[in-house]
C-alpha cells in the first residue's frame, strides 16, 4: 500500500492511497467469507459456501462492492496509522481507479490542530461554599403550590390574574392583517404579552362579551410592516377562569404522597436546591479551570471547525425552539436578525467550546487517561435505559452511537476529575 499527503488548508490535508493487486485479492477473499456467512445455500454450512457457488447466488457485483468497502475502510485506517495522523473527520472520498490490479483513491482529512498546553496544575481555583437560604425554600414552595393550582369558571368582569380564552381579529385600513386572527387563544390578563393598551380594553369584560377598539402599534414594533400603524381589534371573550392556589396545609402535604409534615417537605426541598447549586458550582469551577488553561495555551482553531460548531449550535437552538412551539425564522424576525447575524454573535462562543474540547483531549492524552470497554458498556446500557424510559423507540437506537457518546462522556468526566484534584 502506497500513501501520499498533500496539504489543503490549516489542519486539512488530502491523503492519496494505492492498494495493489495482492492486497485487493485478500479483501476479495474476506468479502466472500463475510457474505458466505450471511446467506443460506442448500447443502452448505454458513461460511463454507464455495466462491463459484456464491457468485451464482448473489452475483459478482455484490461481492466486489463488499470488497471495495472493506478495502477503503481498512486501508484508510492503516494509512492514517502509518502517517501518524490524528483524524477528526473525513470527506470528499474520490476513487480514481478501481480495477482487479489497482485501487487508487483520495480523501480529505481534517486533523486535530496542534495544542500547546499552558499550565494545567496548581492553578489555585477556589470552590465556593454552597448555602440554601430560607427565602429560596419559600420561593420553591410557592412555585410548588402554583404548579398544583386549579382553574374555576368565573362569571364576573375580567381582572388582572384571570386566565382568559379569546377569539380576536386584527385589521388595518379596513384590511385584515396576515396572521392576525386566532380562535380559543389562551391569555393571562396582566402578563403584558400583547401590544401596549390591549389589556386595558379587556379588563372589565365578561364571558361572551365582544369589544372592538383601535390601538396604534409602536414605532419599534417587531412586525415592521405594522410599526406605527393604527390597528383595529375585535375581541370575543370565550371564557374567564380564576386560579385557585392550594394552601400549604396537612391535606396538601398528604396529596404529595411522600411527606408526613411541612418540615419533611422543606428539608427535601432544601436538599434539592443544595444539590442543584452544588452542580452549578462544579460547572463554574470547571469553567474557571479551563479558562485559566486556555489563557496560557496556543491553539489555532481552523475556520471549518468553527463553522461546524456554529452549525451544531444553531441546529440545537432550533430544536429547542421547536420543543416550545416556536420557529427559528419567526424568532429571528422578532429580534430583527438573520442567521448570519446569529453566527457572527455566536462565533466567539463556538471557538471557545472547540478550544476547551481540544484542551481536555490534550490533557487526557498527556496524562494517559483511558476509558475501559466495561465502563463504556455499562454507561451505554444506562443511557439506553433512560432513553427507553422516556418512551423512545428502542428499535431506532444505534448501539455503536450510544457507546461512542457514553465513552466520550466518561472520558471528559475523568479528565475533569483529574483537573479538580490537581487544582
Amino acid at each position: 500500500m502506497l500513501t501520499k499527503l498533500k496539504p489543503v488548508a490549516n489542519s486539512q490535508i488530502e491523503l492519496e492511497v494505492e492498494v495493489n493487486k495482492e492486497e485487493l485479492r485478500e479483501y476479495l477473499e474476506k468479502a466472500s467469507e463475510n457474505l458466505s456467512r450471511a446467506i443460506s445455500v442448500a447443502g452448505f454450512r454458513p461460511g463454507k459456501v464455495p466462491f463459484e457457488v456464491l457468485r451464482k447466488e448473489i452475483g459478482d457485483k455484490k461481492i466486489l462492492e463488499e470488497a471495495l468497502e472493506m478495502a477503503v475502510v481498512s486501508s484508510l485506517a492503516q494509512a492514517t496509522e502509518k502517517e501518524k495522523l490524528e483524524v477528526m473527520a473525513s470527506s470528499e472520498l474520490k476513487i480514481s481507479e478501481n480495477t482487479a490490479d489497482l485501487l487508487r483513491y483520495s480523501v480529505k482529512l481534517m486533523l486535530y490542530p496542534e495544542v500547546k498546553l499552558g499550565g494545567y496544575k496548581d492553578l489555585k481555583v477556589e470552590k465556593k461554599e454552597v448555602k440554601v437560604e430560607d427565602k429560596e425554600i419559600e420561593e420553591a414552595i410557592h412555585y410548588l403550590l402554583k404548579s398544583r393550582a386549579t382553574y374555576q369558571d368565573f362569571d364576573g368582569p375580567a381582572e388582572t390574574g384571570h386566565h382568559l380564552e379569546i377569539d380576536f381579529e386584527v385589521g388595518t385600513a379596513g384590511q385584515p392583517v396576515e396572521g392576525g386572527k386566532s380562535e380559543n387563544h389562551p391569555f393571562v390578563l396582566g402578563k403584558g404579552n400583547f401590544i401596549p393598551g390591549f389589556e386595558d380594553h379587556l379588563r372589565g369584560l365578561k364571558k361572551g362579551e365582544i369589544k372592538e377598539f383601535t390601538l396604534e402599534a409602536p414605532q419599534d414594533y417587531y412586525q415592521k410592516s405594522l410599526a406605527g400603524k393604527k390597528l383595529d381589534f375585535k375581541v370575543t371573550v370565550k371564557s374567564i377562569k380564576t386560579v385557585l392556589v392550594p394552601e400549604m396545609n396537612d391535606d396538601f402535604i398528604k396529596s404529595l404522597g411522600h411527606f408526613g409534615s411541612q418540615e419533611e417537605l422543606k428539608k427535601n426541598i432544601a436538599e434539592g436546591i443544595k444539590s442543584e447549586k452544588e452542580q452549578k458550582e462544579v460547572e463554574r469551577l470547571r469553567g474557571e479551570i479551563l479558562e485559566k488553561i486556555d489563557a496560557g495555551s496556543k491553539i489555532e482553531v481552523p475556520d471549518k471547525m468553527i463553522g461546524q460548531q456554529l452549525d451544531a449550535l444553531i441546529t440545537n437552538f432550533d430544536q429547542n425552539l421547536h420543543a416550545q412551539g416556536m420557529e427559528l425564522s419567526l424568532y429571528l424576525a422578532h429580534l430583527k436578525k438573520s442567521q448570519d447575524d446569529l453566527r457572527k454573535e455566536w462565533r466567539g462562543q463556538a471557538e471557545k467550546q472547540i478550544r476547551q474540547s481540544l484542551i481536555l483531549r490534550e490533557v487526557g492524552r498527556q496524562e494517559n487517561i483511558k476509558v475501559g470497554n466495561q465502563e463504556i458498556e455499562e454507561a451505554a446500557a444506562g443511557l439506553l435505559m433512560r432513553y427507553v424510559g422516556q418512551g423512545q423507540d428502542q428499535s431506532k437506537v444505534d448501539p455503536e452511537d450510544f457507546k461512542q457518546r457514553a465513552g466520550e462522556a466518561i472520558f471528559r468526566e475523568k479528565i475533569f476529575k483529574y483537573l479538580e484534584e490537581h487544582n
